[in-house]
């Protein structure tokens, strides 16, 4: 690609690709100086020169660079612009359905994902569990990828085929310019509750930040709201202002998608939703009435997009279970095993009323917090599990950079020491919640989920929890055979 098809320069010159890493340069490149949380692209102009780049974009005049500099205002605001056109602009051709909100994107990006499957194309997924299309599958390091990466796999989805687009897209990727250029066929808002306040120095600021992607809809887009939480009543008010088509969902609320007579157990769920289409008996394996939120937003984003209620009923009926998503691990033993990836706030407490609320006999919940990570949510978190739970071990998560013995006398700080216990080792606090487990009861691991690495300061380890608890359950049956 020319350059003056990127910049309105002086110069003609070819662009064979675009680079942010002075190592990755490629002789033709142009290399783009992104301004990092530790590292200034900047300081590495020179060593892309000299690995081929035919130009630097940058924030000022750079000394001793021989090749041009095109200087802009700020290099992270046009890293989305050239690669979207690098890229011959992807989002033009696909659907994208972006989702967004504090809890239930990554389900709702499932249940959505699976829908799709209902249109015609391959279907694609990016998020929390990785980016998924055309039988790729790309290990995840954001929820939402950096601009150049995001761009780039829209355009091998693209070339694959691939029509349907379920994207999780965070409140950090929609600050840091990530999805900048994207066209979005439809925006879910899930809810807000406090997180990430780390970054967003106020929620008047992280809703904001939500509002972006509704900014980002095609004409005939659609937003689809959770009526029931109130953030999602302002988004409605403004979206209508914008005269931007939007359906609602909800359970206690008037939503355009409302679901009633909700009937779960430990295998699934049931209930009766009420559409635009009519009324329909709803069933599903998710369990808890935060997936019946899931499922309602899925849907109704699905219909948005003209497929169907009958297709999108029979669709829901076939879902598979979401990795570390309320995922039941069964080795035939006589209580439940419930892995799940909640670690906020209200995540953690919508679990632990679920479980309560099924409960045959007691309930016990391993869980911790996350180092270098907003730390007001620490003590709510324990107050949560030892409210709910008959038994609660407080564990390590990822502790990061911080010791984790700290973490949890902040998590236990302020709480009588009644029915819980703290056991850092996060191995032996799952195996000593199994072993404790009698006939009925249902062992709660939150907070990791899916996640199969384990962050410490002095280098990471693989941990799964499921792995763990399955293993643990072996040697408890065959101890006890």
């Amino acid at each position: 690609m020319n350059i003056k098809s990127l910049f309105n320069v002086e110069q003609d010159f070819e662009v064979t690709g675009i680079a942010t890493d002075n190592r990755q340069v490629k002789p033709g490149d142009l290399f783009v100086c992104i301004k990092g949380y530790t590292v200034d692209g900047h300081r590495f102009a020179k060593s892309a020169e000299e690995a081929g780049a035919v130009a630097i974009v940058c924030e000022y005049e750079l000394e001793n660079i021989a090749i041009p500099q095109i200087i802009v205002k700020d290099t992270a605001v046009e890293l989305p612009r050239l690669a979207h056109l690098m890229f011959n602009k992807p989002t033009e051709k696909l659907n994208l359905f972006g989702l967004t909100g504090t809890n239930g994107k990554t389900t709702t990006a499932y249940i959505l994902e699976h829908l799709l499957t209902g249109f015609e194309g391959h279907v694609g997924y990016i998020g929390t569990n990785g980016i998924r299309y055309a039988n790729h599958y790309i290990e995840p390091k954001n929820t939402t990828p950096e601009p150049l990466s995001l761009q780039r796999i829209f355009h091998e989805m693209v070339e694959e085929g691939v029509k349907q687009v379920a994207i999780e897209v965070s409140s950090h990727a929609l600050e840091l310019h990530r999805v900048d250029y994207c066209q979005f066929k439809v925006a879910l808002f899930t809810n807000l509750t406090p997180e990430h306040l780390d970054f967003h120095p106020t929620m008047d600021d992280y809703f904001e930040a939500k509002y972006k992607l509704f900014e980002m809809l095609t004409p005939d887009g659609h937003g689809i709201v959770n009526l029931d939480d109130e953030y999602g009543e302002k988004l409605v008010n403004r979206l209508k202002e914008s005269q931007t088509a939007v359906y609602t969902y909800g359970i206690e609320s008037d939503a355009d998608f409302k679901a009633e007579d909700i009937h779960m157990t430990s295998f699934g769920t049931s209930f009766k939703l009420t559409c635009p289409e009519g009324i329909y008996e709803v069933q599903t394996p998710l369990l808890g009435r935060f997936n019946v939120y899931n499922a309602l937003g899925a849907m109704a984003s699905a219909y948005s997009a003209s497929m169907p209620m009958e297709q999108i009923i029979a669709l829901i009926k076939t879902l598979s279970p979401v990795d570390g998503r309320m995922e039941i691990i069964n080795e035939g033993q006589d209580f439940t095993v419930i892995v799940d990836y909640a670690h906020t706030p209200d995540g953690v407490e919508k679990v632990l009323e679920f479980v309560t609320g099924i409960k045959q006999n007691g309930v016990k919940v391993v869980i911790g917090c996350p180092g270098d990570r907003d730390r007001t949510k620490r003590p709510v978190i324990a107050k949560l599990s030892v409210d709910y739970a008959d038994d609660v071990i407080f564990t390590t998560d990822d502790p990061h950079s911080e010791d984790p013995v700290d973490i949890l006398n902040e998590m236990v700080s302020g709480i009588k020491p009644m029915n819980y216990e703290v056991i850092v080792d996060r191995i032996e606090a799952i195996e000593t919640a199994i072993n404790k487990a009698q006939k009925n009861d249902i062992v709660l691991i939150a907070g990791r989920g899916h996640e199969q690495i384990q962050y410490w300061k002095s280098g990471n380890i693989r941990l799964d929890d499921r792995e763990v608890a399955k293993e643990v359950l072996r040697r408890r049956l065959e101890k006890n055979a």
